[in-house]
């Protein structure tokens, strides 16, 4: 082959690793993300967490509080970004509610909010929405024990934690690392009736809320009731930080005395999708010996007549049925996105219902240490509608739920066992009594009286 026939093979070849380039580059940026910011000292003061999350692969968008035009968060109804991030006291400007930020959740968007000593009033509706309150304007948390030891920090208003939620998938490395977090800003407190909000950063025993009055300080609130960061996961998964401070995001903060580096890296994974988050797959359920579910009744087309002339049965059409006591074998796949990549996720306490209104069979699934779940239980002695239903929900981890409906029948007449031995005695009496009337029947044709 000479150099001329090369020629198209390399160029070929060359067109191709261009193409796989291009698309890499593609990949990593189709992570929407956009920042709204208060003006543009941000991007320096923050650039360090920037650079963060464009190493991760986001494409980052920035608004500024100074902004003539709306920004938009949807257009078409229909998503413009993946995340948002929320580096501004007030996002007037910017023509955002607090109806935006909640529909932008609601379609499955991730909101990290980060405050300062002041907060906006559409900031704080959305807040409270989610379950979260801030304390007032102004209202920092301060701590003269755990304390930056800085000369500017005479009011102790910047202050040190290390009190993080227990759950690696929130906050990684941190706790590894042995360094405090410094935070300054306000506090939150999260709604008695939540159970979606959660504290991922607690303030240390020694703070408090501290309002100044008059050159008096008005205490609020103490201890680890303050959250300084605070997290809510939405029932469709979709989730939200809150921070009260933007400090923990700066420049300033990402030094190896520190652990906000590693915190913010962490915690953003989490809020973004990148940590944390489960999905299931291949969900299948049959008899113990492999055979596969009857269907109750075959959907054809009966277009002689029109459909009110017959009703429709009350076990839905094409219904998956098993009998009364069958050996049931359900199994699933569940995997973890974890490092850019889905691992299989081992976990010892993922259960099983078998449903109808109330859980008639509650068991622990047991799984081969590569994702693969799996429970045999014998269908309860009850005909009816029940659902295959799985509900897992785990600090840190997204929520997976699945429901698979099936029908349970009882037994057909020719399915009961012929003889019971329960009825041996009813039995011997029939037989019984049938011997009799023949031997009374013999008798009385064929004995004859003696004259």
């Amino acid at each position: 082959m000479g150099p001329r026939a090369c020629l198209p093979i390399a160029s070929i070849l060359l067109s191709m690793l261009l193409y796989c380039v291009s698309s890499k580059a593609a990949v990593s940026e189709s992570v929407r993300t956009a920042v709204v910011l208060e003006n543009e000292e941000g991007l320096s003061t923050y650039s360090k967490f920037f650079n963060q999350l464009r190493e991760r692969g986001h494409s980052l968008t920035f608004d500024f509080g100074n902004a003539t035009k709306a920004f938009l968060l949807e257009k078409y109804d229909e998503k413009l970004y993946d995340h948002l991030i929320l580096m501004s006291s007030d996002i007037k400007a910017t023509r955002l509610t607090a109806q935006n930020l909640m529909d932008f959740l609601e379609k499955g968007g991730n909101i990290l909010l980060s405050a300062n000593t002041h907060l906006s009033k559409d900031l704080r509706k959305f807040s409270l929405q989610c379950g979260v309150a801030f304390s007032s304007d102004a209202q920092v948390v301060l701590d003269h024990v755990a304390r930056v030891d800085t000369a500017s920090n005479l009011d102790n208003s910047a202050i040190l934690a290390s009190d993080l939620v227990s759950s690696s998938h929130i906050v990684g490395t941190a706790p590894a690392t042995g360094k405090p977090i410094a935070f300054y800003g306000l506090g939150t407190i999260i709604d008695g009736s939540s159970i979606l909000a959660f504290h991922v950063l607690n303030a240390p025993s020694t703070a408090y809320l501290c309002k100044w009055e008059g050159g008096s300080c008005r205490k609020s609130a103490y201890g680890s009731v303050i959250g300084l960061v605070t997290a809510v996961q939405a029932r469709n998964n979709a989730r939200v930080i809150f921070s009260g401070s933007m400090e923990l995001f700066s420049d300033r903060y990402f030094t190896s005395d520190f652990a906000n580096k590693v915190f913010v890296n962490s915690v953003s994974k989490w809020g973004f999708q990148e940590m944390g988050v489960l999905r299931m797959s291949n969900v299948h359920h049959q008899r113990e010996d492999g055979s596969q579910p009857d269907r109750m009744l075959k959907n054809t087309a009966r277009s002689d007549q029109p459909i009110t002339l017959y009703p429709d049965a009350e076990i839905a059409r094409d219904s998956l049925v098993y009998r009364v006591s069958d050996n049931l074998t359900f199994s699933m796949d569940i995997h973890e996105f974890r490092d850019g990549k889905w691992n299989a996720f081992m976990a010892d306490d993922v259960q099983l219902e078998f449903v109808m209104l109330d859980p008639y069979v509650r068991r622990t699934m047991s799984h081969d240490k590569k994702g693969h779940y799996s429970i045999t239980f014998q269908a309860p002695d009850q005909y009816g509608i029940f659902l295959f239903r799985v509900m897992y929900r785990r600090l840190g981890l997204s929520t997976l739920f699945s429901t698979t409906q099936v029908s349970v029948r009882p037994y057909k007449h020719d399915e009961y066992e012929r003889f019971i031995p329960t009825a041996f005695p009813y039995y011997f009496s029939a037989f019984s009594m049938m011997a009799g009337v023949l031997m009374l029947t013999v008798y009385f044709l064929f004995h004859e009286e003696r004259k």
